[in-house]
């Protein structure tokens, strides 16, 4: 496992964490620290900042899993630093500033400070919990990990599932905020710096930052503008480093923009079942920047194959298919020493994750006409919440109703909002940036498995375009599209490129692309035939299903953890996966989530405890 687990506490000596198994055989430094008080184990991608712990001025010792990319002074000047030296700039900026020097980081990164002097374990985190830690708290000891399914057990906690947030997890392929589906280990807020003390058991935290949009009055030209600019040096930043520099490359615009703003050479990856549409014009973008490309057809036993290596790494994010690399970890790890990705360009300024009025029409049409709808209520949220893309009623899941679980943990307090943990200014704050912060609330696994492939840089995730996307008025996001537009102002011959879902240039406007989607999205309907290829960048996992008897084979191998689960009905369950096989439903969502809890080491673990 690439990451850090650990405990401290009294006896943590007698502990020996332990990690995920490597994604990539050989690809990883393992270290070990151990004292009387503190245990910890590290692991690292070869060639990054491996030699840790690090010790600060003051005698503390501090490890990092993550990258840091420039550091803020205090007249908000910008110091680009080097990402494969994280862990000595956090020890000098700690030596300098103590804890406050987190704010001051501009990266993806956890970490942890133990100070044998003050007797502490300080525990830090970015502003938007890019790199989650786990933990659970027993009477005399802390213990961490950044994966959940590797939290070590204090012998006075006992881990078990909590049928409320597993079934979260099944209804919405995501638990939020700080909350997971195991009782006793919870999340470290985004933004946050936790110390405990480990002669009291006293714990003190705070929150350092919290998104807050603030629209400024400025044309969409302004925001254009410093979309480019930004764009492009925080591309800089993340490629600056000496090495081979990769990037998942998609036929559409989130990725295509980081081959506009890229001056290094990138090697592009391009996950595909021959040569489809997307395929080709994901080859015709790489092309044109000049950039070298790699098809990685995937074949039809591709989500079995997805299935083994992401369950002992799986995090309760997204089902198992959608850490879509991991078949391919040896072959991407073997030629770059780092991997670029797109996510995260709609959450800030795609129309996702706007709140956006709806107009059903006949035959089960729906508009989605360009004006805010925000909620302005509890009730509200949740509601949408229940109408989300997301959110399935899976027949299998006997745990207490979705909106049950969503009101429980949504709290309000002089206008102030606390949801499953995470603390926002109000509920329209809530609304707007839930997909965001933290980050582990996505729901997809993409990035998380791409981290234990190599270390993984996020362009979109620069604080330089959080704040952007904080200042850009709503209407814009819903009335034009930014990337696109940034694209046009950083290479106009890639924005001249179709987007494989329209079929249209990126040079055309939002309207025609709306349009453009909804007529291509027919014609692949009435071109093609029942298989398991599309022309789009995913296999059609319905037809996966039925071409391939993973589900039922992970039913059948499982079958007494299926049973043994308290909020899953197993019956239903495989009579779900009897009718889906015969034709009757398209469940295949509801059954990747299933069996992505099914074949978790995690599940095992705990269900095994339960019988024995």
């Amino acid at each position: 496992m690439v990451g850090l687990s650990g405990v401290v506490g009294t006896d943590a000596a007698e502990h020996d964490p332990e990690t995920i198994p490597p994604t990539v055989a050989g690809g990883e430094t393992d270290t070990a620290y151990r004292d009387a008080n503190i245990a910890v184990h590290a692991a690292f991608h070869a060639g990054t900042t491996v030699d840790q712990p690090v010790e600060t001025a003051g005698g503390s010792l501090l490890w990092v899993w993550g990258e840091v990319y420039s550091v803020t002074d205090d007249r908000r000047g910008r110091r680009t630093v080097d990402p494969n030296r994280t862990a000595d700039v956090c020890a000098a900026e700690y030596a300098e500033h103590g804890t406050d020097f987190v704010s001051r980081l501009d990266g993806e990164f956890v970490g942890c400070i133990y100070d044998p002097t003050a007797d502490t374990a300080t525990f830090f985190i970015d502003r938007l919990g890019a790199r989650p830690l786990y933990f659970a708290v027993g009477d005399d000891r802390f213990a961490f990990s950044t994966n959940v399914q590797t939290v070590p057990e204090p012998p006075d906690v006992g881990f078990g599932f909590d049928d409320a947030f597993l079934s979260e997890y099944l209804y919405a392929r995501r638990v939020f905020g700080t909350k997971t589906p195991v009782s006793g280990i919870e999340q470290l807020p985004p933004a946050t710096v936790l110390t405990y003390d480990l002669g009291t058991g006293a714990i003190d935290h705070h929150q350092y930052w919290e998104p807050r949009y603030r629209p400024v009055s400025k044309p969409f030209d302004y925001f254009v503008r410093e979309f480019a600019d930004r764009f492009e040096r925080a591309v800089a930043d993340r490629t600056a480093d000496e090495g081979d520099h990769g990037l998942l490359l998609s036929g559409g615009s989130d990725s295509r923009a980081v081959l506009a703003a890229a001056d290094a050479p990138l090697t592009t990856f391009h996950l595909g079942d021959g040569p489809n549409r997307e395929a080709k014009i994901a080859r015709r973008s790489a092309a044109t920047a000049g950039a070298s490309f790699d098809r990685l057809d995937r074949g039809p036993d591709y989500h079995a194959r997805l299935l083994e290596r992401a369950a002992p790494i799986m995090e309760f994010i997204g089902p198992f298919h959608t850490g879509h690399a991991l078949g391919f970890a040896e072959r991407i790890a073997g030629e770059v020493d780092t991997l670029l990705t797109g996510l995260y360009s709609d959450d800030l300024f795609g129309a996702w994750s706007v709140p956006q009025q709806e107009i059903d029409l006949p035959f089960g049409v729906t508009l989605y006409p360009p004006f805010v709808d925000r909620p302005t209520s509890g009730e509200e949220f949740v509601a949408a919440q229940l109408e989300a893309g997301p959110t399935r009623q899976p027949p299998y899941l006997t745990g207490p109703p979705y909106g049950d679980v969503l009101r429980a943990n949504l709290r309000t307090r002089d206008g102030r909002v606390d949801f499953h943990g995470v603390a926002y200014e109000s509920i329209t704050q809530l609304a707007m940036n839930s997909s965001l912060f933290p980050i582990t609330n996505g729901i997809g696994f993409d990035l998380y498995s791409a981290l234990q492939i190599a270390p993984t840089r996020n362009p979109f995730l620069d604080r330089r375009l959080v704040d952007l996307h904080l200042s850009m008025p709503l209407r814009y996001r819903l009335r034009h599209d930014l990337v696109y537009a940034g694209i046009r102002s950083l290479s106009p011959a890639l924005a001249r490129i179709p987007h494989s879902s329209t079929r249209l240039p990126l040079s055309y406007p939002k309207a025609a692309h709306v349009v453009g989607t909804r007529v291509s999205n027919q014609f692949d309907k009435l071109d093609r035939p029942r298989s398991y290829r599309t022309g789009g960048p995913w296999q059609d996992k319905n037809e996966v299903i039925r071409q391939h008897d993973l589900v039922g084979d992970a039913l059948d191998a499982n079958e007494d953890t299926l049973d043994s689960l308290s909020c899953i009905d197993p019956q239903a369950a495989r009579e779900m996966y009897r009718s889906h096989r015969s034709r009757e439903m398209n469940v295949a969502e509801e059954l990747y989530r299933l069996v992505t809890v099914l074949e978790m080491p995690l599940t095992k673990r705990l269900v095994g405890r339960e019988q024995g």
